[in-house]
């Protein structure tokens, strides 16, 4: 079996949650004995670094870069104008897969769905071939809400081009892999054949300078929040730590790693903490999976401080298989609520609970998780959680030139009223209202 993924990021040195699930759906895939490749289109020239052989690498023109700083876009919703406007990226792309001649064809978020729908009558008569929408969250939701945060770079055109597209593609998919039961209950309304496909976890790689890091912090408390730069990771944990970290002692820190710490250092109500902000964080920014692993083996709590977003949060899944004590928001435990129930995790949806609980995690002893509790752990690896994911794809139908529109159009219409009224549509007999 073969499997090609379509994104606007590349894969195989994961950082992100995207990037991380992608990667993952790969692994279990080849452990299965399938081969797979990754196509990526996107206006980070480095990304290409970051490829295997034989995927397929497109990177945006610089006129058209300069289009989309022009115009503000984000860089995944100029990923879909770009292809849709570029007539030989889309036979770049429509080459790759015929020569591939892939049973699986993935999206991963939406933004390449323009490219494949004209694939979908151009290739050659015989491809078969099934479509999956890899959805990591409902984008168009997520993106409405960023663009009501002040200084977002999402605006609600982004998010009107997001419910474009993804409804679209969401609807003509054979198959929508969805990472909760709350995304996927929001896709059955555009499309019955949708599976649960939980976010997951490797087991940790070895710690990197674990005594460097373990001197920095002698004699400190510590608490570690990981996330990317996503504005919804920085705002959450503004508001629960509002008006500013006073509350925490002179020996009691909070650790910020990954691209939210930078989100933080720029925003004005981190600013207007002072020197009390300054003093009780430590922002490390992005760093490799080595040094992330010697500070979560140094931390005495985890922070998963989310109150909004898409999807589900892989941090809430590292927390709970690395056995720290983590406060959290109810939020950030969405797709995992049968882990709430455990003994290190201490849940608040507003700014005093939160850091009382804070306070008190970091002034009491360390977890020490019992046989019971370790034993739920293994639900969370990427292999238990996606499982089931080679079986799904291979009993999936496949396609063909030419029939593929006129299914996809008459599959969502029943009785013989709607069957004429759609087929009268597909030819151009009638009108659409």
């Amino acid at each position: 079996m073969r499997y090609v993924s379509l994104g606007t990021f590349s894969i195989w040195r994961p950082v992100h949650g995207g990037q991380l699930r992608a990667n993952a759906i790969h692994r279990v895939l080849r452990d299965r004995g399938w081969e797979t490749r990754h196509i990526v289109v996107t206006p980070n020239r480095s990304a290409r670094r970051e490829m295997e052989a034989g995927d397929l690498f497109i990177e945006m023109p610089r006129r058209f870069r300069k289009k989309m700083a022009r115009r503000k876009w984000r860089s995944d919703v100029a990923t879909a104008e770009f292809i849709a406007s570029s007539r030989s990226h889309r036979r770049e792309i429509a080459k790759f897969l015929d020569d591939f001649r892939p049973d699986i064809i993935a999206l991963e978020q939406c933004w390449l769905w323009p490219a494949l729908r004209g694939y979908m009558e151009t290739c050659k008569p015989k491809a078969r071939f099934s479509i999956v929408y890899s959805s990591q969250n409902v984008e168009q939701e997520l993106l409405a809400r960023e663009a009501a945060i002040p200084g977002s770079e999402t605006d609600l055109w982004s998010a009107r081009r997001a419910a474009d597209i993804e409804s679209d593609l969401a609807s003509k998919a054979d198959l929508v892999v969805a990472v909760s039961e709350q995304d996927a209950a929001y896709f059955r309304k555009l499309n019955p054949g949708v599976v649960v496909a939980a976010n997951g976890i490797w087991p940790r790689e070895m710690p990197v300078g674990l005594d460097r890091w373990a001197s920095r912090f002698a004699g400190l408390r510590t608490a570690l929040f990981v996330g990317s730069g996503r504005p919804p990771n920085a705002n959450g944990f503004l508001e629960l730590t509002k008006p500013d970290l006073g509350f925490l002692s002179p020996a009691e820190r909070i650790v910020v790693v990954g691209g939210v710490a930078g989100q933080i250092q720029s925003d004005q109500r981190f600013l207007l903490g002072g020197d009390v902000n300054h003093a009780r964080t430590e922002l490390l920014g992005v760093q490799d999976a080595g040094t992330l692993s010697a500070l979560i083996e140094i931390t005495d709590v985890v922070i998963l401080p989310i109150l909004e977003g898409g999807g589900t949060n892989i941090k809430t899944a590292e927390a709970l298989y690395n056995r720290k004590s983590i406060v959290a928001t109810s939020f950030a435990f969405r797709g995992f609520e049968h882990f709430k129930h455990l003994r290190n995790v201490q849940l608040a949806d507003n700014p005093a609970d939160f850091q009382d609980l804070l306070v008190k995690a970091l002034r009491s002893e360390r977890y020490d998780p019992r046989s019971a509790d370790v034993a739920q752990l293994d639900r969370l690896l990427w292999t238990a959680t996606l499982q089931d994911l080679p079986d799904q794809f291979a009993a999936l139908p496949r396609r063909e030139r030419g029939a593929s529109a006129n299914l996809l159009m008459l599959r969502s219409v029943s009785g013989p009223k709607r069957l004429l009224t759609a087929l009268s549509q597909r030819l151009g007999l009638r009108r659409r209202n």
